[in-house]
């Protein structure tokens, strides 16, 4: 019996529910889709990445934010405002956060898997890429002013 590889999950749809879900709840904050990918791409901005790896799945989760919406994150999570390594914290907090949802998803697939350690870097916007088997998707996003960039990549193995 030939066991697939294909997640049965729209990863889109993952990263939608994912992304409302911890806004709504965590941030109390509402996103709407952005019609593009974010037209300052030399804007400085954070990267937090957490992986998730399993015996069938090993997958990157990468949400990028603003400064200005790290720092406004930040206040929302720690109730004041924070600075340097509190705002790095936060934001990898929040990556964490929706990369568990991603987690929750997968497993119910069928991929279960464990989350690492939240990465953080600053930077200018990077775009994952994906390989001939793997799945790839970046979606954009708007809240208030706001550019949020949340990518997954996926490699499923039988």
């Amino acid at each position: 019996m030939m066991i697939s590889t294909r997640l049965p999950v729209s990863l889109a749809e993952t990263a939608e529910r994912s992304l409302k879900e911890i806004f709504s709840k965590q941030l109390k904050l509402s996103l709407l889709p952005a019609e593009s990918a974010d037209e300052t791409p030399d804007l400085k901005v954070f990267h937090a990445s957490v992986s998730i790896t399993g015996e069938r799945v090993k997958a990157s989760v990468l949400l990028q934010i603003s400064e200005a919406f790290a720092a406004k994150a930040t206040k929302i999570l720690i109730g004041c405002d924070g600075a340097g390594e509190e705002i790095e914290d936060a934001t990898g907090e929040l990556c964490n956060m929706i990369s568990g949802r991603v987690k929750s998803e997968l497993t119910t697939a069928g991929f279960p898997g464990i989350l690492g350690t939240p990465t953080i870097t600053f930077g200018s916007r990077i775009d994952l890429r994906n390989t001939t088997d793997s799945e790839l998707c970046r979606t954009e996003w708007i809240c208030g002013t706001d550019h949020i960039n949340l990518q997954i990549l996926t490699h499923t193995q039988p």
